[in-house]
């Protein structure tokens, strides 16, 4: 499911980098607050639930650095206010924790994993699309890890970990639907993104550019056609 839900916010990802910066801020803004949520809320519940605690690793929390980035490209002061979709999602897991301690494991295991698994293919790209080589690593900190760290070492033991727990066939059950409820989540905030009128704005303003090079084209083409 992770990989799925990976899979998805990469493309959609990459989509947003390659039409503005402008836009692309807007994602990174929306997934700070994500993983700000998700692991304040781990901080809140991992002492009072053992299995929390089992796959708690203070190297794979994301929110700092995110923070940075938003930071790097909100200069003037990231917005205060949450999005509708924001809004949606710490509803979601304010709900699903209530019932469950144990049911955030849905929300950690699916955006910690993704990071892990492809951060690393992701970061290059941005770098290249948004021109940030000079100030690397700024820009892309969440998708970074320290020189020596091993992601493959990483997955391994959180699945390690994972399997160890002890959880009953109803908590699995619930933990696979807040996965899937975690793929359309994110789907719902790039949506958010991309259907925004800033971004409906800048795609127009590319089509513009592209439709008036397509004409001069065309133009050039019947010129070269009439002087025959």
């Amino acid at each position: 499911l992770y990989i799925m839900s990976l899979t998805s916010c990469l493309i959609s990802a990459l989509s947003i980098a390659l039409a503005d910066k402008t836009v692309y801020r807007m994602a990174v803004y929306r997934f700070y607050h994500v993983f700000l949520m998700i692991e304040d809320k781990l901080e809140d519940l991992r002492h009072d639930c053992d299995s929390l605690q089992s796959i708690y690793f203070p190297n794979l929390l994301r929110a700092p650095e995110f923070e940075d980035d938003v930071q790097f490209y909100y200069p003037e002061g990231m917005p205060e206010e949450l999005s509708p979709m924001l809004e949606e999602y710490k509803f979601n897991i304010d709900v699903d924790t209530q019932k469950d301690p144990a049911y955030l494991i849905g929300y950690l295991q699916t955006m910690q994993l993704a990071l892990l698994s492809g951060g690393s293919i992701l970061r290059p790209m941005i770098v290249k699309v948004l021109g940030l080589k000079d100030n690397y690593p700024n820009g892309v900190k969440a998708l970074d890890w320290p020189e020596g760290f091993s992601a493959s070492s990483a997955k391994k033991l959180y699945r390690e970990r994972l399997n160890s727990l002890e959880l009953s066939r109803e908590q699995k059950d619930n933990i696979i639907d807040i996965k899937m409820k975690v793929f359309e989540l994110n789907n719902k905030l790039i949506k958010e993104v991309t259907h925004s009128q800033l971004s409906k704005d800048i795609v127009w303003m590319y089509l513009g550019r592209v439709l008036f090079v397509l004409c001069l084209v065309i133009a050039f083409f019947i010129f070269m056609f009439s002087r025959k």
